[in-house]
């Protein structure tokens, strides 16, 4: 019998665990069953809502499988995905009699264990656990789509999509980067020393001495480079 960890770097980035802080979940949770991980499989480049078997090394993972095994996932949702390709994957592995263990359902998703029972609260409980645990998927799915529906739509109608404003340019009121003349100016300065042979370092050095702008050599280089880039688009 083999003890599987299963580790799933999000595609999308958008809720990203470590591969570091998995692998320590599903060691300790192997040590609570009184097993230890006997090899760790890492997915990446496939997003969350692709179906385990159709991920690289999730279809390994199927395949290799046998009667006895016991596969350990951090969250519930990185294995199921939906109701319908969860129950699939279910059926799959009651079939090869492997276990499924999600921490944080804290249990084996596909074979009976026995649990020994002081007060019987009914499923109410369970069932909470399992929408939770699929619903922080959904949720995450949704809101990566809006965020790119968004970014979509802002660069259709020529928006600026954010992160740092490039030197020489600025947002205007309404969300478009433009030119910000003053700036351009100091530009067009840059270049001038630059066709003269000046150095990134002499040109930084002038900036400061004359406008009062701290600049590295770098900082200058990449300046002229985006300016360039420009002219020649």
């Amino acid at each position: 019998m083999t003890t599987i960890g299963y580790v799933f770097l999000d595609a999308d980035r958008d809720s990203v665990v470590s591969l570091a802080r998995q692998q320590k979940v599903i060691e300790e949770y192997a040590g609570n069953l009184g097993k230890v991980c006997d090899e760790l499989l890492v997915e990446q480049s496939f997003p969350a809502g692709t179906a385990l078997m159709d991920r690289k090394e999730g279809r390994r993972l199927l395949e290799n499988v046998v009667s006895g095994d016991v596969i350990i996932v951090m969250k519930t949702m990185w294995v199921l995905g939906s109701p319908g390709r969860g129950l699939a994957l279910l059926d799959i592995l009651r079939e090869k009699q492997v276990s499924l263990f999600c921490a944080d359902l804290d249990g084996d998703l596909v074979l009976e264990t026995e649990r020994k029972l002081i007060v019987s609260r009914g499923i109410a409980p369970l069932v909470r656990l399992l929408c939770e645990a699929l619903s922080a998927g959904a949720d995450n799915n949704g809101h990566s789509a809006a965020i790119r529906a968004g970014k979509a739509r802002r660069k259709k109608e020529g928006k600026y999509l954010g992160g740092p404003v490039p030197y020489g340019f600025q947002v205007s009121g309404d969300g478009r980067l433009c030119q910000n003349n003053k700036q351009q100016t100091i530009i067009d300065e840059m270049v001038s020393l630059k066709e003269d042979r000046w150095s990134y370092r002499d040109i930084a050095r002038k900036m400061k001495e004359q406008h009062g702008l701290k600049f590295s050599h770098e900082g200058i280089r990449r300046i002229l480079l985006k300016n360039r880039k420009s002219s020649l688009g």
